[in-house]
């Protein structure tokens, strides 16, 4: 039996282009790839992909990307540590649909227990899958836990800016970017992605924590020296902390948002990030203490 709950983030529920899938159209494809998945067989769990589609496991023996025909070869060693004998959705799924992309967590039941997956669908617009993330959490292995909190192995990368002092940690699939902040303040942090000049023609995650929790916004950089708040908001989770006065944001975002005011990131290539925090304030207009920047290499 599934318990099965369905959220149309709020960039799904508006306007979607003629000849687009809805968000029920990928939550509808993500299901029937999941469910092929949970017969255990690999001919089942390939069908869905296009040719030259792929998939990255994390968490797993084989963690890496596999394209085109390798897709096979992931999904048979897959299968052959983990003899799946059925599937059921412990939670929501979600869509949005401008970016064509389908997340959620899947339980595979394997003799004697469940083995929890986090999967991030990315489809063509005729319900083929483009890539795929499948994050193994019951492995053992460190695999990013978006939970406010970085453990030991979590990222696979990280860098820290001497000037600042924030340190970006990240890992990439082929559909999202897991990333961390950690700034030496208790105020706002931000991470602006692939600037063009200076502050203009960033992404810009910017994050505070507060009694109430966490406020997280995605922003775009209008100009050399200025920034404004996205039309949509592209951050698919977040969570964060304050300890011992430094304050640790992490989020998930697409590579690929279909939004022209973020930017596409894609694997195997370096980025330029910005990063700066606030020593206490969690304001967004006030300005930083201190910014500086890193440098970003995506797996592939």
């Amino acid at each position: 039996m599934r318990r099965l709950l369905i959220a149309m983030c709020a960039v799904a529920v508006g306007w979607v282009a003629v000849g687009q899938p809805t968000g029920n159209d990928l939550v509808e494809w993500a299901l029937a790839h999941w469910e092929a998945v949970g017969s255990g067989k690999v001919d089942a769990a390939v069908a869905g992909f296009a040719a030259n589609g792929g998939v990255a496991f994390l968490g797993t023996e084989w963690d890496g990307f596999y394209y085109g025909p390798d897709v096979r070869t992931a999904w048979a060693q897959f299968f052959a540590a983990f003899p799946v004998q059925g599937h059921a959705l412990p939670g929501v799924v979600r869509a949005v649909a401008e970016a064509r992309l389908v997340y959620g967590a899947v339980e595979f039941v394997v003799p004697g227990r469940a083995v929890l997956v986090e999967s991030f669908l990315r489809f063509s617009s005729d319900g083929q899958i483009l890539a795929a993330d499948y994050v193994v959490a019951d492995s053992g292995s460190p695999v990013p836990v978006t939970d406010g909190a970085i453990g030991d192995g979590e990222y696979r990368q990280s860098a820290q800016d001497p000037r600042s002092g924030v340190t970006l940690f990240w890992r990439n699939g082929l559909v999202v970017l897991f990333a961390a902040l950690r700034s030496p303040g208790t105020g706002w942090v931000s991470a602006g992605f692939d600037p063009v000049n200076r502050m203009q023609g960033a992404n810009y995650i910017i994050a505070a924590v507060t009694p109430a929790g966490i406020v997280i916004e995605d922003h775009f950089g209008t100009g050399t020296t200025s920034h404004r708040r996205d039309t949509r908001e592209d951050v698919l989770r977040a969570a964060g902390t304050v300890v011992d006065g430094q304050t640790v944001v992490e989020f998930i975002i697409p590579l690929d948002s279909g939004d022209a005011e973020d930017k596409v990131l894609v694997p195997g290539q370096t980025y330029t990030v910005l990063l700066a925090y606030h020593r206490s304030s969690g304001s967004f207009t006030a300005i930083h203490s201190a910014r500086g920047s890193v440098q970003m290499k995506l797996e592939d």
